[in-house]
């Protein structure tokens, strides 16, 4: 074989390992969102590179096989060239070596990292290329990977180690946050999208009694109102739906939309509407049920607002579709919202806030890590910590801040003082 052949061969043979690295890197990073419209559409390597992705372990043997093959083809036919070209100069394990090194570079520049760079930029498009001969190749050596595998699999048993199966190779939660940390810390997404994302994940965790508007604050209608005074009471208030009761809010009877009344008294005069004849069902929902499955009731039952009630059926409060949304992208306001009054600054280390404050809101708000354990407002935290009836005065410390009793009503803590340790006092801006 002529030297010009072999150097030939060189080049084929980066070029060769270079086509697999591209292979194993496109098909990984490949997003299936961009391949499945092409699927759908007929493409047949789109087809095919789908289902490579589906069994990701299978396809990556594959290619390790062919990067192993076209690596010792590469040191078999290249060392012994370009040995003979030092030779002559430098002594022979010197000429191994510097051929060995010249090999390397070429294999990891253009057979490793070039490769790399073009398929993780044009991820989509390699992978449809490679799909149709990367699958007749999977097919071709389906054996010797068996093989293979059964025996790596024999071996990492006998280090204790299980072998993980293909499902158990997907990302955490965990994981996936580092991933948009790492996305936002690249510029890849913004500050806002970032911190959506994770509240995306901690809207799985949460439960209804987080988020629900409490029972005392809930803004009800008495079923037996004239229309008048419900009329009067609704334009008061800047909801759209009421819950109706009867004795007490133990015994709501339905919800009343605001468009509904206001059809009734265009149709029929004030005189001839009773509110019980235009209530919507009531939809009850427990304290325990968490917002995801919440959320995709309310979207198949074109629901907006539920009831919430506890283990013995009595009425904690309520929550709506906004309460659930507000969860993910942070405060929805509209023209009938009223600004928020509930912080009130004293100076840089005094602040004031209603007893209603939600923990989670006040440590994202204020940088502080106040433990939320049976009670999720400020008020509950400051009333589980005295143990008893508060009193104007009562005082409660934790990590620094002392949170003062400033305004009861009945035994609800309707307003607190908190003192932070020292200024500057730098609150961040409610999401």
């Amino acid at each position: 074989m002529s030297d010009a052949v072999r150097i030939l061969a060189i080049f084929l043979l980066v070029l060769g390992n270079a086509i697999f690295v591209a292979a194993e890197y496109a098909l990984v990073t490949a997003r299936r969102g961009r391949l499945e419209p092409d699927a759908e559409r007929g493409s047949a390597s789109a087809k095919a590179a789908l289902k490579l992705m589906d069994n990701p372990v299978s396809f990556i043997s594959t290619v390790q096989i062919g990067i192993t093959v076209f690596g010792i083809a590469l040191g078999s036919v290249g060392e012994p060239l370009l040995s003979s070209y030092f030779n002559p100069y430098v002594s022979n394990g010197l000429a191994y070596a510097l051929s060995f090194l010249i090999l390397t570079y070429l294999s990891v520049a253009l057979g490793e990292l070039v490769p790399k760079s073009i398929a993780l930029q044009k991820a989509e498009t390699l992978a449809k290329a490679v799909a149709l001969p990367l699958g007749l190749l999977q097919r071709v050596t389906a054996p010797f990977v068996w093989a293979l595998r059964v025996f790596a699999n024999g071996v990492t048993l006998l280090f204790g180690v299980r072998p993980a199966p293909a499902g158990e190779l997907a990302h955490t939660e965990e994981d996936i946050r580092h991933i948009v940390a790492g996305a936002e810390e690249a510029g890849v997404i913004a500050t806002t999208e970032e911190e959506m994302l994770y509240k995306v994940f901690d809207f799985a965790d949460k439960e209804v009694h987080e988020v629900m508007v409490p029972r005392p604050q809930v803004v009800a209608i008495k079923a037996d109102l004239a229309s008048e005074e419900a009329l009067a009471a609704l334009l008061e208030s800047p909801y759209t739906r009421y819950p109706v009761y009867r004795d007490s809010l133990d015994e709501i009877i339905g919800v009343l939309h605001v468009r509904d009344l206001f059809t009734a008294l265009h149709d029929r005069g004030i005189a001839q509407v009773e509110l019980e004849q235009l209530l919507r069902p009531v939809y009850i929902v427990p304290e325990t049920k968490d917002l995801a499955a919440l959320l995709a009731e309310f979207r198949k039952q074109n629901q907006h607002l539920a009831v919430v009630v506890d283990e013995y059926g009595a009425m904690q409060g309520i929550v709506t579709l906004e309460d659930l949304l507000e969860e993910i992208v942070g405060e929805i306001e509209d023209e009938f919202d009223l600004p928020d009054e509930s912080v009130e600054r004293i100076d840089d280390t005094h602040i004031r806030i209603d007893g209603t404050f939600p923990i989670d809101d006040f440590n994202e708000q204020f940088g502080t890590d106040i433990e939320i354990e049976d009670f999720h407002t400020m008020a509950g935290f400051v009333f589980g910590r005295l143990g008893r009836a508060p009193e104007v005065g009562d005082e409660v410390r934790n990590d620094g801040l002392v949170l003062a009793v400033v305004e009861i009503e009945g035994s609800r803590i309707q307003r607190l003082e908190v003192e932070f340790p020292g200024p500057p006092l730098q609150p961040q801006p409610r999401p």
